[in-house]
């Protein structure tokens, strides 16, 4: 009954907020969001920068913060902030000319006409499954999820994608066309095509000072992704950051190991995970950017996660821990099937040590490029570029457009 009262005070506020109207769009406003003001990251953070560094005077930003200190002091001078569905942020949400984020446009906002609104999306590839019609939602979660879905489908006007197959997949389970997707790749991929070797390696450098971390260490990055829903988190077991695991990384790549723990960005911060205190390892579910992580980690392990899309750009050494592959397979399922997936899969601790000991670079490689072959990606270090060139052509301004 909850969510059929939900889609019923969507629709009310939508009416109300028409009001709202009596405030005049302006063209040259545009306001960034990243997963509900949570962060200052991801597609949103990439496309600002580019944008305000190439063309600073000719917009007014907004930032959706729920804490405005995330924004970097260079841009706090001339960029406006507001906490997420803040009246601030409502205001902003229906004079901004354009609105970005990395999520939906917020359902209850009536979106206008002259407003553009450019969905970034959140990851790439195409791997776990975000249907309305998943097995673990109820008959009226799926009523709510289809409703909502259907006035962001009509608020959506360009979709950024990472690939074909995250286009074909994308335009049914968000009821939006075809032709309002972009093939662009994710402004947040851009740095892994630009960024030199040296520039690489004194950022990582630098990043292993800061954690008190060698520098010869294996970085391991353990990224898994959320259970349940965004909105209802099931715990996950850490077996990865372990003892075992780590004899086996010292023993295939001869360097001691610092794991660095990433959580999902909407998991609770209640459920806590158990870890084993006889490994070195950092929590880095707090860090800014999960970019940089990628980028400093010489080794991924994760699960259902779309990092797997942004690390193989990398070609660094990736590995899949899924113990629980059957009932998430069930429950959700997956786009791709997991066996054509950029690295080799474990569901249990022995065979996921016994995948480490047997790594190969030449296989690691072979599966990447043969992955995103079948996806069809369309990743080339431009994707910001592409975004910031339409932008500039909707809001009619002057000057050259970026190479």
């Amino acid at each position: 009954m909850k969510n059929y009262i939900k889609a019923y005070i969507v629709s009310f506020a939508r009416l109300v907020l028409k009001l709202g109207y009596i405030f005049p769009v302006k063209k040259h406003k545009i306001i960034f969001s990243s997963y509900e003001g949570m962060q200052y990251t991801c597609n949103p953070k990439y496309l600002f920068e580019g944008l305000f560094d190439s063309l600073d005077s000719s917009y007014e930003y907004v930032w959706v913060l729920n804490n405005p200190d995330f924004l970097p002091e260079k841009y706090r001078k001339s960029v406006k902030t507001a906490k997420y569905l803040s009246p601030t942020h409502i205001y902003h949400l229906l004079t901004s000319g354009i609105i970005i984020s990395n999520l939906g446009i917020e359902p209850i906002i009536p979106k206008r006409a002259s407003q553009k609104f450019i969905n970034t999306w959140h990851g790439g590839g195409a791997y776990k499954r975000v249907s309305s019609d998943m097995n673990m939602f109820s008959k009226s979660e799926k009523y709510y999820i289809n409703k909502m879905r259907d006035i962001r489908h009509k608020g959506t006007d360009y979709f950024l994608s990472s690939c074909e197959r995250f286009t074909e997949v994308s335009s049914k389970d968000f009821y939006i066309d075809k032709d309002r997707f972009i093939p662009s790749g994710l402004p947040r991929n851009d740095r892994f095509f630009n960024t030199t070797d040296e520039q690489r390696t004194i950022a990582r450098n630098a990043f292993c000072k800061k954690y008190g971390i060698p520098n010869d260490n294996l970085l391991i990055l353990y990224a898994p992704t959320f259970r349940g829903t965004h909105r209802k988190q099931e715990h996950i077991d850490n077996q990865v950051c372990s003892q075992e695991v780590a004899e086996a990384f010292v023993q295939r790549f001869n360097k001691d190991v610092t794991f660095l723990f990433r959580s999902h960005i909407s998991k609770d911060s209640s459920m806590s995970d158990h870890f084993d205190n006889n490994v070195k390892m950092i929590d880095m579910t707090s860090y800014p950017d999960m970019q940089d992580l990628l980028e400093f980690a010489d080794v991924l392990v994760t699960d259902y996660s779309s990092s797997i899309w942004d690390y193989c750009i990398t070609n660094k050494p990736g590995f899949l821990f899924v113990p629980d592959l059957k009932q998430y397979n069930s429950d959700r399922g997956f786009y791709t099937p997991i066996e054509d997936w950029p690295y080799n899969y474990a569901e249990t601790k022995k065979q996921f040590i016994e995948k480490i000991k047997s790594f190969s670079i030449e296989d690691n490689e072979s599966k990447i490029s043969k992955h995103t072959q079948m996806l069809g990606s369309y990743e080339t270090g431009n994707a910001a570029n592409i975004v910031i060139n339409l932008i500039i052509n909707l809001t009619g301004e002057e000057r050259n457009s970026l190479d």
